[in-house]
């Protein structure tokens, strides 16, 4: 690296103790979800202290995507249904947009698209991983939080060092570059380092960090391997719909040994196929945007 990447380097990590700490109703959620020792009842109680948030999460928790052939009209119903890991994944989703607005003045990102591509990659994983369990027992819930914030790193840059990151956006784009390997030439990071400092900040479970920071690079992921080869591939699989995060973004194309890892036995258009059917059924996830 060289000393000007180093000067670099060092103000973007300083830019990112800016980074904001989760909304507090939304950190207690995951703090309660993750204790061995809570009830339906003990996340609930929280939740419908934020009537905007409970809102949402009925919502989502009555949509297509899920299923559930009644309707869900109470928190602690959509809980006891739904479980612990699925709550956690409708008040990422219900909150992570409220943390990361658009700030006037900064227009390298057409946010709704970003947001579009984040949302897509999350149903496109949770989708992925049903597929998966056939052969190994995952989680399709951490799959979707997973595929949600694995591009989270994006929105950080631009927000927190935007003077440094913008030449980088730029650079992609004229180089025809992805734009990971465009973070790490000149800045000596990428977005899903960036990313990973997110789930340490927010203090998220430690299944979710590994599929984020290698999501562009799987194989390296000892930790949770399968996990970081789904949301890969289901960042492939969104890229080739054409829902990028920014328009006529290039993008890394997949790495052949994730497919082979994973052993889906489908047919890629067939999995594209199969994702449009995901995408409709997930419409109140998309309308959390259109929302903000």
């Amino acid at each position: 690296m060289s000393e000007d990447s180093k000067k670099r380097y060092q103000r973007i990590i300083q830019d990112l103790g800016q980074i904001p700490t989760m909304p507090t109703i939304a950190a207690k959620v995951m703090q309660i979800v993750n204790d061995p020792h809570s009830s339906a009842e003990d996340v609930a109680k929280f939740i419908s202290r934020d009537v905007a948030l409970t809102s949402k999460v009925l919502r989502l928790a009555n949509s297509a995507f899920y299923g559930i052939p009644r309707t869900i009209s109470s928190v602690n119903s959509a809980i006891v249904i739904l479980g612990f890991n699925t709550i956690r994944s409708l008040v990422l989703s219900a909150s992570v947009l409220k943390v990361f607005p658009q700030k006037p003045g900064l227009a390298s990102f057409d946010r709704k698209a970003f947001w579009k591509h984040s949302f897509m990659v999350g149903i496109a994983s949770r989708m992925v991983a049903q597929i998966y369990r056939k052969k190994k027992l995952v989680d399709m819930e951490t799959a979707f939080s997973a595929g949600l914030l694995h591009d989270i790193g994006k929105i950080i840059l631009e927000q927190f060092s935007n003077e440094d990151y913008i030449p980088v956006l730029k650079a992609a784009k004229e180089k025809n570059l992805p734009l990971f390997m465009a973070e790490k030439s000149m800045l000596g990071m990428s977005h899903a380092d960036v990313s990973g400092m997110l789930v340490d900040k927010w203090q998220m479970p430690n299944e979710l960090k590994g599929p984020i920071v290698f999501h562009h690079s799987p194989l390296e992921d000892k930790s949770a391997q399968d996990m970081a080869c789904i949301v890969h591939y289901a960042n492939h699989l969104v890229h080739e719909t054409g829902s990028g995060c920014m328009e006529n973004e290039t993008y890394a194309p997949l790495i052949a040994e994730v497919e082979t890892f994973l052993g889906l036995g489908i047919s890629s258009e067939q999995m594209l196929e199969e994702l449009q059917k995901h995408i409709q059924e997930a419409e109140p996830f998309f309308s959390l945007i259109e929302a903000n």
